[in-house]
C-alpha cells in the first residue's frame, strides 16, 4: 500500500474515530443521565402512591366510621327477628348513599347478614378473614380484597351499642383503571396494579402509547418487586421502551401477591437526545467529508518529494552508496533527505568497523529489552498484594515469572531455565508466550493441563527446532479469591509464613522438569495450598537460595525464612527489597539469574467476620 494511500486512511479513521468515540460517549453519558432522572421519578411515584393510597384508605375509612354510627344500621343487625330482606333494604339505601361497589354486613360472630352485591347470600363465616376479625379486635381496619378478578379497597368498622358489638360494617371501592389513570394523573406516569401476575388496574400510559392488557402484563412481568432505591426495569409496550418500577401494594396483604407498578417512557426522555444525535450523524459526516478532502491534498503534497526519497532508498539498499537525490518539498523532508545522505555516508564507513562481536552485542541488548518489556508492569489482583524483580546475571537471563488475572481466576508462575544467556531468554520467552495464550483461552483449567500442553510445544521446539538439551523447572499456580491455590510442576519449595502461628512452613513442589521429555502427563499432578488472612508467600529461583559468597557458601533457605518471619508485616515492596538486598550483599556479583516474587493475602471482610 502507497504512503499516499496510508496517509489519506489514517486521517480519515483517526477523524471516524474520534467521531465515534465522541458520539458513543455523548449517548451513553445522555443514556445515563436519562435512566438516572427516570429512576428518580419513579421513585418519588411510587412513594406518592403510597401517600396516595393511605389518603384513600384514611378517608374510606372516615367514610365507613360515619356510616356504621347510622342508628338504623346498627338496629337491624342488633334487632334478631328483623327479616333478611329488612337488613338488605337498609344495606343497599346506605351503600347508595355512600356510593361504594362493595356493601357487607355481619353479625358479631362475624356471619355474613347482607351482601348488597349478592342479596341472597347469607351465612357465610368471614370472621377468619383478616380484615373482619381486626375490626372486631380492634375496632377498624382498612386493606384490599381480591374476588371475582377485581380487586377492591376494604374498609371494615364494628357496629356496637356501648361496649356492646353488634356486628361489622364492611365497605369497599373497586380498584380499577379509574382509580389507576386518576392516580397515574396526580403523579405524572402510568400505573397498574396486578394481583398474582393478572392486570387488574391499568392507566394509559405516556404518550398515549398502544398497549394491550394481555401485553402489557405480560412487559411487566419482567419488573422484579423492589424496595426502596432500586433501579428501574427496561421494558417494552407497544413497541416503545419504558422504564418501571413496582412495589408491593401498601396496607395488610391480600389473597394472593398484589403489587402496583408505576411507569415513564424512555423514549420521550430520549427524544431530544435522539434529535441531537441525528444532527451530530450529520456533522459526523461534514467533518469527515473535509477530513477526506484535507487528507488527499496533504497526502499528494507529501507523497510527491518522498517518491524521490523512495528511489534514493532503493539506490541505497540495492549497494549504490554514493547516490543521492535533489531535496524538494517541506521542511521536514528535505530534512528527511539529508539524513539519508548521512545514512548512506554512515553506513559506508559502519561496514568498516562493525564486528562479530558488536552485532552480537547489539542482538543481546535488543534480547534483553524484550524479555524484560514482556515482564508483568502494573500487578493488581483481588486479595493479593504483590511485588516481584528478575535481575539477570547475564544480558539475558533464563529466570521466568508472571502473573496473569483471567477471567476468575490469577495465574502465577515462576521458573528457571537451565543455563543462562542468549539460548535460554529464547526459551524463557516462548514458555512465557506459551502459558499467557493457554490460560487465558482455558482461565479455569487445572495447572497440570497447563503445564502438559506447555511441555509438548517446548520439548518440540528446545530438542528437535532448536537441538538444544535445556530444560525447565517451574511452578504454575492459579490463586483464588478465598485463597485456595492450586499449583503444578518442580521448582524451589514455596515459602509460606502463617500469621496465625508467626511461623514460615515450606511447600514442596513435586513434579517434572518440563522440555527434557515429551510426555509428563503420567508424572503431572495438582496440589493445594490454602492461604488465611495476613499470610505471606515468597517464590524464588535457585539463584536466591545458592548465591555464593566469596567462600563458596550458599546462602541458603534458612536466611530467607527468617528474614521473612522478621519482616512479614512490612509493605511487599520492603520484604523482596530487603531480601534481594540481603543477597545481593552476600554474593556482590551472583552467577544466576534472581528472581523473588513476594505475595501477601488478604481475606474478604465476611470471611475475616
Amino acid at each position: 500500500m502507497r504512503l499516499r494511500t496510508v496517509l489519506l486512511l489514517g486521517v480519515v479513521l483517526l477523524i471516524a474515530g474520534l467521531l465515534a468515540a465522541t458520539m458513543g460517549v455523548v449517548a451513553a453519558v445522555v443514556r445515563g443521565a436519562a435512566f438516572h432522572e427516570i429512576t428518580g421519578d419513579l421513585e418519588r411515584a411510587r412513594e406518592a402512591f403510597a401517600l396516595i393510597k393511605a389518603q384513600r384508605d384514611a378517608r374510606h375509612l372516615s367514610e365507613a366510621r360515619v356510616v356504621a354510627e347510622e342508628p338504623r344500621l346498627k338496629a337491624v343487625v342488633a334487632t334478631e327477628d328483623v327479616s333478611h330482606e329488612t337488613i338488605v333494604g337498609v344495606a343497599h339505601e346506605l351503600r347508595k348513599a355512600l356510593q361504594s361497589d362493595l356493601f357487607l354486613l355481619t353479625d358479631r360472630e362475624g356471619l355474613l347478614l347482607a351482601d348488597v352485591l349478592d342479596p341472597k347470600a347469607t351465612g357465610f363465616d368471614l370472621g377468619a378473614a383478616p380484615l373482619v376479625a381486626s375490626a372486631l379486635s380492634t375496632g377498624e381496619a382498612a386493606g384490599t380484597w381480591t374476588t371475582g378478578g377485581h380487586a377492591y379497597e376494604v374498609s371494615a368498622r364494628r357496629l356496637a351499642f356501648g361496649e356492646t358489638t353488634v356486628g361489622v360494617l364492611v365497605t369497599g371501592y373497586q380498584l380499577g383503571d379509574a382509580v389507576a389513570e386518576s392516580v397515574g394523573r396526580q403523579m405524572g406516569c402510568g400505573v397498574a396494579v396486578q394481583h398474582d401476575g393478572r392486570l387488574v388496574a391499568a392507566s394509559p400510559l405516556e404518550d398515549g402509547a398502544p398497549q394491550s392488557r394481555d401485553e402489557l402484563a405480560a412487559a411487566l412481568a419482567a419488573v422484579p418487586t423492589t424496595g426502596p432505591g432500586a433501579s428501574a426495569t427496561e421494558v417494552l409496550v407497544g413497541g416503545a421502551r419504558f422504564l418501571a418500577l413496582a412495589g408491593p401494594l401498601p396496607g395488610p396483604p391480600a389473597d394472593g401477591a398484589l403489587r402496583f407498578v408505576v411507569l415513564r417512557s424512555l423514549d420521550h426522555v430520549l427524544a431530544p437526545a435522539t434529535r441531537a444525535a441525528r444532527l451530530l450523524y450529520l456533522i459526523a459526516a461534514g467533518a469527515l467529508a473535509v477530513a477526506t478532502i484535507a487528507g488527499l491534498a496533504l497526502s499528494r503534497r507529501l507523497t510527491r518529494p518522498l517518491d524521490a526519497l523512495v528511489a534514493l532508498t532503493q539506490r541505497i539498499a540495492a549497494g549504490d552508496l554514493d547516490a543521492r537525490a535533489e531535496l524538494t518539498g517541506p521542511l521536514e523532508v528535505r530534512a528527511l533527505g539529508e539524513a539519508l545522505h548521512r545514512m548512506a555516508d554512515e553506513i559506508t564507513e559502519s561496514r568498516r568497523q562493525l564486528v562479530a562481536k558488536e552485532r552480537l552485542e547489539k542482538e543481546l541488548e535488543i534480547s534483553s529489552r524484550i524479555q524484560t518489556s514482556i515482564l508483568p508492569r502494573a500487578i493488581d489482583v483481588d486479595g493479593l498484594e504483590i511485588a516481584a524483580m528478575m535481575i539477570p546475571a547475564a544480558e539475558v537471563g533464563g529466570d521466568y515469572y508472571d502473573v496473569l488475572p483471567v477471567r476468575g481466576s490469577t495465574w502465577i508462575g515462576v521458573g528457571d531455565v537451565a543455563g543462562h544467556g542468549l539460548s535460554c531468554g529464547m526459551i524463557m520467552l516462548m514458555l512465557q508466550s506459551i502459558v499467557s495464550a493457554l490460560v487465558h483461552e482455558r482461565p479455569q483449567a487445572a495447572p497440570s493441563e497447563i503445564l502438559r500442553a506447555s511441555n509438548r510445544v517446548l520439548h518440540e521446539n528446545i530438542r528437535q527446532r532448536l537441538g538444544n538439551d535445556e530444560h525447565v523447572t517451574m511452578t504454575l499456580l492459579r490463586y483464588r479469591r478465598d485463597g485456595v491455590i492450586f499449583f503444578a510442576g518442580a521448582h524451589e519449595e514455596i515459602v509460606v509464613y502463617r500469621a496465625a502461628t508467626g511461623r514460615c512452613e515450606l511447600v514442596p513442589t513435586p513434579g517434572p522438569w518440563l522440555g527434557a521429555i515429551s510426555d509428563i502427563d503420567h508424572v503431572t499432578v495438582d496440589s493445594r495450598l490454602e492461604l488465611e488472612d495476613g499470610d505471606v508467600v515468597l517464590l524464588y529461583t535457585d539463584g536466591i537460595t545458592e548465591a555464593r559468597d566469596a567462600s563458596g557458601a550458599m546462602f541458603g533457605l534458612e536466611p530467607l525464612t527468617q528474614m521473612l518471619e522478621a519482616l512479614h508485616d512490612e509493605p511487599v515492596e520492603h520484604i523482596r527489597d530487603e531480601i534481594l538486598r540481603a543477597v545481593l550483599g552476600w554474593a556482590p556479583e551472583p552467577e544466576d539469574d534472581l528472581t523473588l516474587l513476594v505475595l501477601r493475602y488478604s481475606a474478604p471482610q465476611s470471611r475475616i467476620a
